[in-house]
C-alpha cells in the first residue's frame, strides 16, 4: 500500500471514527486495521485494543448484554465483550481506544446490535 493511500484511510478514519475496509481473503484487512489503531494511538500497545471475530452465532448476548445460566440451575447477567471494552476505555477517558470487528460480514448484524442499531 502506498504511503499516500495509508494516510487518507488514516485521516478519514480520525474523521469519521470507523471505517470498513473490503477486499478478497488473504490481502491484509486485519492487519491493516491493527497498524491504523497503532498509527493512531503513537505506539503498540496491545491494551488499548480489542478485536472480535463475528460468525454466524455471534449474538447481542455475546457482544453487549444478557441472561447467561449461572451453573446453578438459575441465569445471571453478563456484561459482553463490547461493553466491557467501552467501560475500560470510559475508565481510560482522554485516550483514543479502538475495537476492530473481523469478519463484521459473517454475523447477522440485527441478532448481534438489536436495538443498538435504532439508537440516536
Amino acid at each position: 500500500m502506498e504511503a499516500e493511500q495509508f494516510d487518507e484511510i488514516v485521516e478519514t478514519l480520525k474523521y469519521k471514527k470507523n471505517i470498513i475496509l473490503q477486499g478478497p481473503p488473504g490481502v491484509g484487512k486485519t492487519f491493516l486495521a491493527k497498524k491504523l489503531a497503532y498509527t493512531l494511538i503513537g505506539t503498540k500497545d496491545e491494551s488499548r485494543i480489542k478485536m472480535v471475530q463475528f460468525h454466524q452465532s455471534y449474538s447481542y448476548e455475546d457482544f453487549i448484554q444478557g441472561l447467561r445460566p449461572d451453573g446453578d440451575g438459575g441465569f445471571k447477567l453478563k456484561n459482553g465483550v463490547f461493553y466491557e471494552f467501552c467501560k475500560m476505555a470510559q475508565r481510560n477517558a482522554g485516550i483514543d481506544h479502538f475495537f476492530i470487528i473481523d469478519e463484521i460480514n459473517r454475523g447477522n448484524l440485527s441478532r448481534i446490535f438489536g436495538e443498538l442499531l435504532l439508537l440516536n
